[in-house]
């Protein structure tokens, strides 16, 4: 099932009644809440292979730029206690994983003079999503309207997320769109500054919020380079940014209990491709999936608690 992120609200940005400014639609959307702006950690980017042939550096060139898309994302997070064999045998992909899937209309403009608490940028991004689609049981659409965006770099790399909530979302819809929307900022496509040709691999780092805090290590490869279009190959690492589980006060009347358990094993598997348009700011079409176990435990128990987290990103030309 879905689980909340859990936000820390880092400023509020007063706009103009109450919407992400920057875009104009057919139609007004439902009225939104005040757009509340998170900052984001920077990437590490780190080159592995320029690659081969011609080289130039890769930027987003997407200022004035419209695009309209749909966008999927399901994730499950599960946490289990086994013997250790029975953890050893585990996939991480047995999670249950619902899936939203938002209808996207994107635009882009230059960024404004940075203020106070904000980072340079190159890049502003203001997106709407349409009704939303759950394969779960609830409801989503009433969080039609939803608006977030960003400010970034034309490397990609963002710096700001902003957030709008319709005022008449469900508490359930606004927080299932929310951690939709929030899963793009800890996957940015972020290029390096270097120059790199065909085959060119580089690696992100960045921190996952979640159910458990992991590090994540996306690694890019770029297949093929056609002006503005590039084929990516992605391939993600997930870890456990602490070394110890803490069960003080649980696990009563187990081997575990009030112990802190250490990682034993950590293990994700990936598979993923996506389609960049230069002159677009969301990937055009393509999918990253990825099942990450984690295993905790103490050397005097044959007990283990295991934490299961499987991640699915699609995109895809609008259906309409």
């Amino acid at each position: 099932m879905f689980r909340v992120q859990t936000l820390v609200i880092l400023s509020a940005l007063a706009l103009s009644g109450g919407a992400l400014a920057g875009c104009s639609y057919e139609k007004p959307g439902p009225p939104v809440e005040q757009p509340v702006g998170l900052t984001l950690d920077a990437p590490r980017v780190s080159v592995i292979d320029a690659g081969r042939g011609e080289k130039r550096v890769l930027e987003f060139k997407d200022i004035d730029s419209e695009q309209k898309l749909d966008y999927s994302f399901a994730q499950g997070f599960q946490q289990d206690l086994f013997n250790s064999t029975a953890a050893a045998a585990f996939k991480a992909s047995s999670v249950d994983d619902p899936k939203v899937t938002l209808p996207l209309q994107a635009s882009v403009e230059a960024a404004s003079e940075a203020v106070e608490g904000q980072l340079p940028a190159t890049r502003n991004a203001f997106v709407t999503s349409g009704v939303p689609t759950y394969s779960g049981e609830e409801d989503l659409s009433s969080a039609e309207g939803f608006q977030f965006g960003w400010r970034a770099e034309d490397s990609g790399q963002m710096s700001s997320l902003r957030l709008a909530a319709p005022q008449g979302a469900s508490d359930n819809a606004r927080q299932v769109v929310e951690q939709a929307v929030t899963q793009l900022s800890s996957f940015p496509v972020v290029f390096p500054t270097e120059e790199i040709g065909e085959g060119a691999r580089w690696t992100v780092d960045s921190r996952v919020a979640g159910e458990s805090t992991l590090l994540q290590t996306t690694t890019y490869t770029l297949n093929s380079l056609e002006g503005d279009k590039a084929q990516l190959g992605v391939s993600v690492q997930q870890r456990p940014s602490l070394g110890a589980l803490s069960f003080e006060g649980t696990a009563q009347g187990t081997e575990l209990a009030d112990k802190e358990l250490k990682v034993l094993d950590s293990h994700t598997e990936s598979t993923g491709e996506l389609s960049i348009d230069l002159t677009q700011p969301l990937p055009v079409e393509g999918s990253v999936a990825f099942d990450t176990k984690v295993i905790y435990g103490t050397d005097d128990s044959d007990l283990r608690v295991v934490q299961s987290t499987n991640t699915a990103l699609d995109f895809a030309p609008a259906a309409s």
